[in-house]
């Protein structure tokens, strides 16, 4: 069973460096259909094979509380980021406010597991990455239930911010990884700089938005 872990733990980190360099490209590139819309693309696969890596850590190894709430926390707003853009101003599915709900009763089973079991896990971190979970999940929520004809003009935003998160959950935990000596600053540090990207983006697009409708901004 150990190269199996071996080869698991491999096939994670590779994936989720060339999901950094990938996501990177993306985010650099114009946003329009062409390289922006294919490198996402890409970076969604790439996630997608970061996040089955990760429960398979958990199901069948020893993973760290850290890193498994955020292979939660990526993988939903990964997930939530490409609904988003697919769906644009139509509301989400059934499917959709479910996957939200577990994923949020995941996280906070896990955590109250995770608390039993001891370890070494740095609660600041942790619940920082949990209420990051919640905000989001409890936001898709509401706005399927209650708030989706206020809401839906703003799917780009919500676009913005969910593929944003999925990269910083990447970037926080590969520096947490490589720097364990830093630690929780190595884990907190990138998720903090990327929050300003989050915010910059946003303003930026509600700058542009004023002058360019949203439909023209966004054709993917």
């Amino acid at each position: 069973m150990h190269w199996l872990h071996t080869l698991n733990i491999s096939v994670h980190v590779l994936a989720g460096m060339v999901a950094l360099v990938v996501g990177l490209r993306s985010l650099l590139a114009p946003k329009r259909r062409g390289a922006h819309t294919r490198y996402g693309r890409i970076f969604l696969r790439l996630l997608t094979v970061v996040v089955s890596t990760g429960f398979v850590g958990l199901i069948f190894f020893r993973s760290s509380s850290f890193l498994i709430m955020l292979t939660l926390l990526a993988g939903y707003v990964g997930y939530a980021g490409y609904r988003t853009v697919k769906l644009r101003e139509r509301r989400t599915s059934t499917a959709d406010a479910l996957i939200a709900g577990l994923v949020l009763l995941a996280g906070i089973g896990y955590l109250r597991w995770a608390k039993q079991a001891g370890g070494d896990w740095n609660p600041s971190v942790v619940y920082s990455t949990l209420g990051a979970l919640a905000l989001v999940t409890t936001y898709d929520g509401l706005k399927h239930v209650w708030l989706h004809e206020r809401l839906r003009t703003w799917w780009l935003y919500e676009h913005i911010y969910k593929m944003l998160s999925a990269f910083s959950a990447l970037l926080s935990a590969f520096t947490g990884t490589v720097l364990p000596a830093a630690k929780p600053y190595s884990q907190i540090g990138p998720s903090a700089v990327c929050l300003c990207l989050i915010a910059y983006s946003i303003w930026r697009q509600v700058r542009r938005s004023k002058q360019v409708p949203v439909r023209s901004l966004a054709e993917t």
